[in-house]
């Protein structure tokens, strides 16, 4: 019999293509050699991991790409398949001798993913032989021993011992998750089932059928989240090694956060994964609900917790555009008065516009330099075909034909854009008068026919449609920003939801940030903000990702403020106050 305490096992990890070696190919491999009774943590350090060389015609998919940040770049430095496979045979031959056993005892989280891929490789390189390995699945434990935990997935188990697992998914990182869960595995066994060694643990994964899931368990005691008082805030959920989780806004931190623990809530997978992680939560007061969504977005770029996904930074960036479209900056300029505005799709849409102003109709139609997909902001593969481009710019073309002659660039784009969005609240104004009627209509529909999925045909008619909703779209985010500039030096009073409270909450914006705070009278005056005064081009200047997102933030806040039906007054300066009405007008168009 072999001590699971004492037994001596490599914790692997494997990332594929695909989910079989019949559907993908393994990119790489990692694997650490520890034991239940290690005093150490096990560190990435002592990790063994290749890269694995892909097959001449084999690519990664976007969505493993994503997950795991591995390229077709990243594997110019991999190795075979069977190199690969050999340096795990001498880690595994190391293994087995110290455990005077001819099987190495391998540790997987998920071994319906790696046993495939490993056996495999041995068919591939090991011909004659037995399959070296005992494989043993921390899942299958899990599913045993913490039947009702929300999620069971490395990440969640892993961080429900404590340990934080990076965002992206590589196989040196999951072994040494791997490892840390085998640890605290082996020490559940023997204090919950009295199992000690391997071939009792054998022996009950086979016979065990996993339990069938009741309720969820969480591991968060329920006083702590029982306790919480019924005001605004922002609260944290914290794994119990201390590391940040999340970081939420609420009207009442007592309703919100125990909304997450009601047993039939549902959530999406990410929440599960984090909830299945949070041990402990801390909280802050705040004076009020939009105060707290300000608070939340400025901590969420600070900290950027693992499971915040709308307001993180990530790869998100700000740009200044000149006038004519063509170029672009990271930073405010009299040369690039336009902005600021998010990276992405939409300026390469705004460049390709501005060089198909310029130029024309040729440009734009010539397949060599991508301008027609980029004018309708869609990756190349997804644009239509080169003649159904020209006809649509063409159309488009005779369409605006008047402002293309007599409006400069922006002037053009802000101008037509402004149409397209007036009659786009015609269109939504006129669908809500009739929205009863209309989901109506839709009960009636086949659900199966209403969710075909079936891709549009592109069309000439379809093309100038796409167009128009890339000006639109553009144009909106320049007036976004020029709002987000006047908002940036700004006093705002609003009333509380009780209408009969004789207080109402005073904010004052500098350089887009809180610099005052707290309870004024509902029908007092207040000073006007204390940069009222800067230009434009100051203002601008001062925006960077945190101020956008806080201003983006504080915008919703306000629509919410007005949709309650309170009072609202925003001071832009000595002799500008936007009350409730005016609001109403100005948050249409931003």
């Amino acid at each position: 019999m072999s001590n699971l305490a004492d037994l001596n096992v490599l914790a692997l990890d494997c990332q594929a293509t695909g989910a079989n070696p019949a559907r993908g190919h393994l990119i790489e491999m990692g694997w650490i050699q520890t034991s239940a009774s290690s005093t150490n943590q096990p560190g990435k350090s002592e990790v063994q991991a290749y890269l694995i060389r892909l097959p001449a015609d084999a690519a990664i998919p976007r969505a493993v790409q994503r997950i795991t940040g591995l390229s077709e770049e990243t594997l110019k430095t991999a190795v075979s398949g069977g190199v690969a496979w050999q340096h795990l045979l001498t880690s595994a031959g190391e293994i087995a001798c110290g455990n005077q056993e001819t099987l190495c005892p391998v540790v997987v989280h998920f071994a319906r993913f790696e046993k495939p891929f490993l056996q495999d490789l041995h068919h591939r390189h090991c011909i004659a032989g037995p399959f070296p390995f005992q494989i043993i699945c921390t899942h299958e434990i899990a599913v045993r021993l913490l039947p009702d935990l929300p999620r069971r997935g490395i990440r969640a188990i892993a961080g429900y011992y404590g340990h934080s697992t990076p965002e992206f998914k590589r196989s040196a990182d999951h072994a040494v998750a791997t490892a840390f869960i085998w640890q605290n595995m082996v020490r559940l066994l023997n204090a919950s089932c009295g199992i000690s060694d391997l071939d009792a643990l054998i022996d009950w994964l086979a016979v065990t059928k996993p339990a069938p899931r009741s309720n969820r368990s969480f591991p968060m005691a329920a006083g702590l989240r029982q306790r919480l008082p019924d005001k605004p805030g922002i609260y944290r959920m914290l794994r119990a090694n201390g590391d940040l989780l999340y970081v939420g806004k609420a009207k009442s931190l007592k309703q919100r956060v125990n909304s997450y623990f009601r047993p039939k809530t549902r959530h999406a997978e990410h929440i599960l994964e984090m909830l299945t992680q949070a041990w402990e939560l801390d909280v802050t007061l705040t004076g009020s609900a939009l105060e707290a969504a300000i608070f939340e977005s400025d901590e969420i770029k600070q900290h950027s917790p693992p499971y915040n996904i709308a307001l993180r930074r990530q790869q998100r960036q700000l740009v200044f555009c000149t006038r004519d479209f063509a170029r672009h900056a990271p930073i405010a300029h009299k040369v690039y008065p336009v902005g600021p505005l998010p990276a992405g799709k939409i300026i390469e849409a705004l460049a390709a516009f501005g060089w198909w102003l310029r130029d024309g109709v040729q440009i734009a139609g010539d397949p060599d330099n991508g301008i027609g997909s980029k004018l309708l902001a869609l990756p190349p593969e997804y644009a239509p075909e080169i003649n159904c481009l020209k006809e649509g710019f063409e159309i488009f073309r005779q369409r605006h034909r008047s402002r293309l002659k007599n409006q400069a660039p922006l002037r053009f784009l802000t101008a037509l854009g402004a149409k397209l969005w007036q009659e786009k609240l015609e269109a939504a104004e006129q669908l809500a008068e009739t929205i009863e009627e209309q989901a109506s209509d839709i009960d009636r529909n086949d659900p199966q026919e209403a969710e075909s999925g079936v891709e549009p045909v592109w069309t000439p008619e379809a093309v100038v449609g796409a167009m128009e909703s890339t000006v639109r779209h553009a144009a909106h985010l320049i007036r976004r920003a020029r709002w987000f500039c006047l908002l940036s030096e700004s006093a705002l009073i609003w009333t509380s939801a009780d209408q009969a409270e004789k207080n109402a909450r005073l904010v004052i914006l500098e350089n887009g940030a809180v610099v005052k705070r707290g309870k004024v009278k509902a029908t007092g005056n207040f000073q006007s903000p204390p940069g009222f005064a800067k230009s434009f081009g100051t203002r601008k200047k001062n925006v960077d990702l945190i101020t956008y997102d806080r201003l983006r933030v504080l915008t919703t806040e306000l629509r919410r403020i007005i949709a309650e039906g309170r009072d609202i007054r925003l001071c832009l300066g000595p002799k500008v106050t936007l009350k409730r009405q005016e609001l109403i007008k100005v948050l249409r168009w931003v």
